[in-house]
């Protein structure tokens, strides 16, 4: 079964994303501390990293800058949810290694379920 590291930290969409997450097949862990996230993703070595970029602690570019910096993470593919939705936010984005990033609020669970399968087929296939 294919891991997924949720952190966010507005409980209704969470809780939306991984009820639709998990009846797609997917164990969810939800985390809702940047703080804790880290040591959390490193502990559970995830398939996929869904991040939100506004959260209590520490900010999701944070959390994706040290996930692709150390060795042990650097290869879980993380997708970016925010509200944030400038083009130089998506770009900071994608330059510290996120493999995609979509803005909540243009997206739908089943946009942002199909973004994870993308991502995670693309991963199994290198």
């Amino acid at each position: 079964m294919k891991k997924i590291v949720l952190v966010e930290d507005d409980s209704f969409m969470s809780g939306i994303l991984a009820k639709h997450l998990i009846g797609e097949g997917f164990a969810v862990v939800l985390m809702t501390d940047g703080d804790q996230a880290f040591d959390h993703i490193v502990a559970e070595q995830p398939s996929i990293v869904l991040l939100d970029i506004i959260l209590p602690g520490r900010s999701g570019f944070d959390i994706l800058q040290k996930l692709k910096q150390d060795e042990s993470t650097k290869s879980i593919p993380v997708l970016i949810l925010s509200n944030l939705g400038s083009k130089e936010e998506i770009q900071r984005g994608i330059d510290l290694g996120a493999e995609g990033y979509l803005v909540k609020a243009n997206s739908t669970v089943e946009e942002i379920t199909g973004k994870v399968q993308e991502i995670l087929n693309r991963s199994i296939s290198h």
